[in-house]
């Protein structure tokens, strides 16, 4: 978002918040929605909490991602908490000065509401994860986590960096509303198939990108 990045390189934040280590709070879930944060290092886990059950992760945010800007713009506290999956940083800009900017300048308003919505949208995609095979639902997480488009006609099979993705397979299974052990069986499964390589502890890394970009268009359900 050029306008975006433009206004935070111009202006200083009003707070810096180290989170030391993984499991730390940037804020809870009712929280009055006082900042606007940007993720500036490590990986932040936005966490809908639950009295029923394992809590949701909503998302999984990385550097140069905002956390819950519904919150600051809409004026409502924050929906979810945030939490740090990693030693990680974040800048934190008041609620009025993020506002002010986005009153003032159009470009900065049309590229805010447009992530937001994108945002919203994948929110209500979530609602219908109950009904799809989890297969598809993993492949889902995997595909968005390693910033592919699924619906891009003739994915090449080369690999990128973002393709090995850091990630636990508990955190995996609760953005996808599945159990820990459904996650592992099915990872494991793929490693066995040569689609992922789980080497290396607390990472997945994608080696066809092509399968899963298929699995979540719906062209294929098991490899």
């Amino acid at each position: 978002m050029p306008a975006f990045d433009r206004w935070m390189r111009a202006t200083p934040p009003d707070r810096e918040v180290v989170l030391a280590r993984k499991g730390e709070a940037l804020f809870r879930q009712g929280d009055p929605s006082e900042m606007f944060y940007v993720v500036t290092e490590g990986r932040i886990l936005f966490v809908k909490e639950s009295p029923f059950g394992t809590p949701l992760i909503l998302e999984r945010l990385l550097p140069g991602e905002f956390v819950a800007g519904f919150a600051v713009i809409f004026d409502f506290p924050y929906p979810a908490s945030a939490i740090s999956d990693c030693p990680s940083r974040t800048v934190g800009y008041s609620k009025a000065r993020l506002q002010s900017a986005i009153d003032s300048d159009r470009e900065l308003r049309r590229e805010v509401h447009t992530e937001l919505g994108e945002r919203f949208r994948m929110y209500q995609s979530r609602l219908l994860y109950a009904n799809m095979p989890i297969e598809v639902r993993l492949s889902q997480v995997l595909v968005a986590l390693s910033g592919r488009d699924p619906d891009q006609e003739g994915i090449l099979p080369t690999l990128s960096a973002r393709d090995s993705i850091a990630i636990t397979r508990t955190v995996l299974a609760q953005m996808c509303l599945t159990t820990v052990e459904t996650a592992i069986r099915v990872t494991r499964m793929w490693e066995k198939a040569g689609k992922i390589d789980l080497s290396q502890r607390g990472v997945i890394r994608i080696l066809d990108p092509v399968f899963f970009c298929e699995q979540v268009r719906g062209l294929t359900i098991r490899g």
